[in-house]
């Protein structure tokens, strides 16, 4: 009965649709621009039904930026929207590297949203996937000469911190910048707004006094799932040059996304 119940959920389809998604001029322009300087790109997502991932794989699609979108994921996904055909699923065993290399070659850029939580795996589980699959694969995007790599990370990010969530992602986000790609970006939101599958108890606390937040800080305690989907592919194929940090913060997002509309 166990085994089958797994199946069952294992199989069950996550459904997106592109339909609501808004680009806005400035990524419509630097869309333009990327396809005609450097045609014939191809993107894979890690942790692509998750709230990030999916809108990844929606922005990547409704752009039309690049000819393919590899989707590594476990649970397969049914998209609605423009260049549906353009999508590629593929199963992914986060602890075979060669392999994880040879999935990933032929791909330019790389997006990581990959993650779990505490409460759901447990101390261990959460270590191993938040830190040693995120950074095998991102190690194996390296090998795979992966051009840019971008990881949605969080806020408060920090390798010495004495909280366990903080001290991962920073830990995390510090080796990823070590790594040499030629474009690499580390998106850290602070809560993220959206409509969970799963409920989280603290974040569903947390929504109800967020709107009240909001106001008093605009820029600092809350970010859509999209405008973080939206900063990271619009960054990757319009990298800012003269930026001293690859480290993008909540504000940064968001004011990213407002002067490109």
């Amino acid at each position: 009965m166990a085994s089958s119940t797994t199946a069952a959920a294992a199989a069950a389809a996550l459904k997106i649709s592109s339909d609501k998604i808004v680009l806005g001029k400035g990524f419509i322009q630097a869309t333009n621009e990327f396809k005609e300087k450097t045609p014939g790109k191809s993107a894979l997502v890690l942790g692509g039904t998750g709230e990030v991932g999916r809108e990844v794989i929606k922005h990547l699609l409704a752009s039309g930026a690049f000819d393919k979108v590899t989707a590594f994921t476990r649970r397969p996904i049914e998209y609605t929207g423009v260049n549906s055909e353009k999508l590629v699923q593929k199963p992914i065993d986060f602890e075979n590297e060669e392999q994880l290399k040879k999935d990933f070659s032929g791909h330019s850029h790389a997006y990581s949203c990959l993650g779990t939580t505490r409460a759901k795996s447990g101390k261990e589980g959460f270590y191993k996937i938040d830190h040693d699959y995120v950074l095998n694969a991102a190690k194996a995007c390296k090998a795979a000469n992966i051009e840019s790599y971008s990881i949605c990370s969080s806020t408060g990010a920090n390798k010495n911190s004495n909280l366990l969530y903080s001290r991962t992602k920073g830990e995390v986000d510090d080796e990823v910048l070590k790594m040499g790609f030629a474009n690499v970006g580390v998106f850290r939101p602070a809560m993220i707004e959206c409509e969970r599958e799963e409920s989280r108890i603290m974040e569903k606390m947390a929504s109800y006094v967020l709107p009240v937040l909001k106001l008093a800080f605009p820029k600092t305690v809350g970010i859509p799932s999209s405008t973080i989907a939206w900063s990271m592919v619009y960054n990757s194929i319009h990298p800012t040059k003269d930026r001293e940090s690859n480290i993008f913060s909540n504000a940064e997002m968001l004011d990213m996304f407002e002067k490109n509309q």
